[in-house]
């Protein structure tokens, strides 16, 4: 039982934390502390209450809760970093630049093992040790926070060698906008195909158009998986990449012809279709089979066409 409105009392050994009073009173010191409770509710209530209360010296212990074994007090120390916004942006950036820091947060003799993360599009996967947990987390929080200073170091994610990282680096950097094209833009030259394949895919999911011209001249990269990538993004950036789609249909380049109609033929848009009358009268037999199949499917879109039946089976 709790005695004389104290926020906490002693139960089995151990301190029992009245969150609610601790919130009504700003105690930031005492909630910090119920992060250290044994009761994994108390500490997930705790981690939300500092979201809501603290400044800046609430976001080394929410970062050291992002280890915490239950998934429940990670999420809301995540939130609540989040919540505090600048104030968590230098510690969260410097767990991206150092992936030692993490090791600053870890209690003595702390248990691995793995953890559940939840990333963009509800993607779930393990993460083996708290410290690359914390570092996964970091990148999903500023990308929520979306403080101009997380893009180089989020960048510099990209070429990191964990997957995790780099997944939720990239659905990160989407959410800048135009501050992630510059970066993203230099990373197309990256000698590793497999970075330009991420920074193609990135820019895509800005859906700035600023991404646009990037995006078609990564359409010549001698690497395929990158060509791909790239029409892939321009399919995504939309409405805004038509015209530029429509110009590269003529392109000198026949990759780029070839990718420019493909693109253009899950856009959609019906202004493409004379520029990909053109490309099927003057093209090889290849760009001619691509841009009709893309003129069929835009005119289907607009119920101008009827997809065609099926060939009788033989008999």
């Amino acid at each position: 039982m709790e005695q004389g409105g104290s926020s906490l009392t002693e139960q089995r050994g151990g301190k029992r934390y009245n969150i609610d009073l601790l919130r009504a009173e700003k105690d930031i010191d005492g909630l910090i502390e119920a992060l250290g409770s044994d009761d994994g509710l108390t500490r997930q209530r705790a981690a939300l209450a500092l979201g809501d209360l603290g400044g800046p010296e609430a976001a080394e212990p929410l970062i050291r809760a992002l280890g915490d074994p239950m998934t429940a007090v990670r999420e809301a120390a995540a939130d609540s970093l989040a919540l505090l916004g600048s104030a968590a942006v230098g510690p969260l950036v410097e767990l991206l630049e150092n992936p030692e820091a993490s090791g600053r947060y870890e209690e003595p003799g702390a248990p691995g093992g793995t953890a559940t993360v939840t990333g963009p599009g509800g993607q779930a996967w393990e993460v083996e040790t708290r410290r690359d947990l914390r570092r996964v987390y970091a990148a999903a929080i500023l990308g929520e926070i979306a403080d101009p200073a997380a893009v180089k170091p989020l960048v510099g994610a990209l070429r990191g060698a964990s997957d995790d990282l780099r997944c939720q680096a990239s659905g990160a950097l989407a959410k800048f906008g135009s501050d992630a094209v510059g970066p993203l833009t230099a990373m197309l030259t990256d000698p590793d195909p497999e970075v330009r394949i991420v920074a193609a895919g990135v820019l895509g999911d800005t859906g700035d158009p600023a991404a646009v011209g990037p995006l078609i001249a990564a359409l010549r990269d001698g690497n395929p998986d990158v060509r791909g990538a790239a029409g892939g993004a321009l399919f995504r950036i939309g409405d805004a990449a038509v015209e530029p789609l429509i110009a590269a249909t003529k392109d000198a380049d026949r990759n780029v012809r070839l990718y420019a109609a493909g693109a253009l033929k899950y856009i959609g848009n019906p202004r493409a279709i004379d520029a990909l009358q053109e490309l099927a009268r003057s093209g090889d037999s290849e760009e001619k089979s691509v841009a009709e199949d893309a003129i069929e499917k835009i005119r289907m879109v607009r119920g101008e066409a009827a997809p065609e039946p099926s060939p009788p089976t033989s008999r």
